[in-house]
C-alpha cells in the first residue's frame, strides 16, 4: 500500500500540470520608449540676420539680405534625423552703399529678376567632439547653379525653448556665375565671399 502511494506521488510531481504550477513566474520585459523626433524651430526674423562680405578694390564691403526663410528640424542627439534649409529672396539685398546694392541685383551679378531665390539645403550635419560647434554639408544654389557647401555654426541655448546659431559659409562667387563679363576678373572684386548669419529660433 505504501509503495503504491509513493508511485502515485511521483507521477503527480512529474505531470505537466504540476510542473507548470511550480514554474517560477517572470515579469514581462518592459518595452523601450522610442525617442521623440527632432524638434522643429521657428526663426525670429527681427532678431536674425544674413549678410555677405566681399572684397572690392582691396577693401571689405558688406551687404544684407532682409528677407529669408528657414526650415529647421534639429536635435543634437539625433543629427541623422535633423535638417536645415534656408531660402533667400535675392531682391531683398541692401547695403550701406546704395550703388553696391543696386549693382549686385543686375544680370551680371545676382540677376534677381531671373533668379529670385538662393538656397541652402543640408545633407548631413556633424558635431565637433566635446564642443557646441557643428558643420552641415549640403548644397548651395545661387543663380540656378548648385554646388556643394559646408555651413559652419555654433549653437547656444539661452532659454529652454530658444536656440541661437551663429556661423558662416565661404564660397567662390565665380562657381555660381556671380560676376559676369568684365567682372569675372578678380582685379576689382575677389572671388572669395564670406556669408555670415545669426539665426534666433524658438522651438515650435
Amino acid at each position: 500500500m505504501l509503495r503504491a502511494f509513493v508511485v502515485f506521488v511521483l507521477m503527480v510531481a512529474a505531470s505537466p500540470v504540476f510542473a507548470a504550477d511550480k514554474a517560477p513566474k517572470t515579469s514581462p520585459t518592459p518595452t523601450a520608449t522610442p525617442p521623440q523626433p527632432p524638434a522643429a524651430y521657428l526663426t525670429i526674423k527681427e532678431k536674425s540676420s544674413l549678410k555677405f562680405i566681399a572684397t572690392l578694390n582691396g577693401a571689405p564691403v558688406e551687404g544684407q539680405f532682409k528677407d529669408f526663410s528657414t526650415d529647421i528640424v534639429f536635435d543634437e542627439n539625433q543629427l541623422d534625423k535633423s535638417h536645415i534649409k534656408v531660402e533667400v529672396n535675392t531682391a531683398s539685398v541692401v547695403a550701406a552703399n546704395d550703388e553696391l546694392a543696386s549693382n549686385v541685383k543686375l544680370p551680371d551679378w545676382l540677376s534677381v529678376d531671373k533668379f529670385a531665390k538662393a538656397s541652402f539645403v543640408s545633407k548631413k550635419i556633424n558635431r565637433m567632439p566635446s564642443t557646441n560647434s557643428y558643420y552641415a554639408d549640403g548644397e548651395l544654389t545661387i543663380r540656378g547653379q548648385k554646388k556643394p557647401a559646408t555651413l559652419n555654426f555654433e549653437l547656444d541655448y539661452p532659454t529652454g525653448g530658444r536656440a541661437i546659431a551663429t556661423g558662416f559659409v565661404t564660397l567662390l562667387r565665380k562657381d555660381f556665375g556671380v560676376g559676369q563679363g568684365q567682372w569675372q576678373d578678380e582685379g576689382s572684386v575677389k572671388n572669395i565671399v564670406r556669408v555670415e548669419f545669426r539665426i534666433v529660433a524658438d522651438k515650435k
